[in-house]
């Protein structure tokens, strides 16, 4: 299904292939158009005016792009037009899309909703999507896909309406969020489903190693929901030893609140609180070992 290279977009201008497009001019007005090119993209988060993991973001875009096409891609590049732009704008925090295709290169800012404070102290809300994602490991923008999650996460469960939406196989075991990887926190153990079966994020490559800070295992591992509440029934009057959570650039990590109708104590999981904590201290060593950038 053919798609927008654009979409979300904020502010007035994007640069394409190195040139500064407004969106208002007949040039960006076919951006908007959809397209029958293959498109790859990466959105990246910048704090503090720093791109984050950015070096990552840049290796899964260029494996994206070797699995399908196998054009050349030039980060360098990309990372200068992105940080100009942000120092342009005068922004410390956001959100920078870049999106390929064979012919052409884009970058623009993004609109992306971040999680309120809330929402980290009481958990999400979501609705559960039985889809099994083709190629899960190359991040191309895939139409069907896309309308799949749109359509689940605008159906409202009893806890309201979805703020992501959690994708589970034809065996029903739940494997990743629509724009999340997702984990499952039982004791001592972090669980995850296999890799070949999701999209690896660049969050959850940094949330590994928060796992280990905090003193938790990580093993591979997925769940049915009849799995979940079977476990959550076990749990004592005490802390809950059961959390469940999602990890993404926008969320970092975001304790669950539900799935469907099923509601889970995450949030209130000491461990995930621990595993938050220790995320975070690594996020702010990499902004203060990148500090180079001054927004105006």
């Amino acid at each position: 299904m053919a798609y927008p290279l654009v979409e979300g977009n904020i502010g007035e201008y994007c640069t394409l292939n190195g040139k500064k497009v407004l969106f208002d001019s007949p040039e960006g007005a076919e951006l908007f158009l959809p397209t029958d090119e293959i498109t790859y993209y990466e959105s990246v988060r910048f704090q503090e005016g720093v791109l984050l993991f950015w070096g990552d973001h840049m290796d899964r875009l260029h494996k994206s792009v070797a699995a399908k096409e196998n054009f050349p891609i030039d980060p360098d590049t990309y990372r200068f037009i992105a940080e100009t732009m942000i120092w342009e704008s005068g922004k410390a925090d956001g959100n920078v899309r870049v999106v390929l295709t064979k012919t052409r290169n884009l970058i623009y800012f993004s609109n992306m909703t971040y999680p309120t404070p809330e929402m980290y102290k009481e958990g999400i809300v979501t609705k559960s999507l039985t889809w099994e994602r083709v190629e899960p490991h190359v991040k191309v923008f895939r139409g069907d896909y896309k309308k799949a999650v749109a359509q689940a996460q605008n159906t409202e469960t009893s806890f309201g309406m979805p703020y992501e939406v959690i994708l589970r196989g034809n065996d029903g075991k739940f494997v990743e969020g629509g724009r999340s990887n997702f984990f499952v926190l039982y004791k001592d153990t972090v669980y995850s489903p296999s890799e070949d079966l999701i999209l690896i994020g660049i969050t959850r490559k940094y949330v590994k190693d928060a796992i280990k800070d905090a003193g938790l295992k990580l093993e591979e591992g997925a769940f049915t929901m009849e799995d979940l509440v079977k476990m959550e029934k076990e749990e004592d009057d005490g802390p809950p030893s059961l959390g469940l959570f999602v990890t993404s650039s926008p969320f970092d990590i975001l304790p669950v609140e539900s799935i469907d109708d099923v509601k889970f104590r995450s949030a209130e999981c000491p461990k995930i609180q621990s595993l938050m904590a220790s995320y975070q201290k690594i996020v702010h060593a990499y902004i203060d070992s990148h500090a180079h950038l001054e927004t105006v």
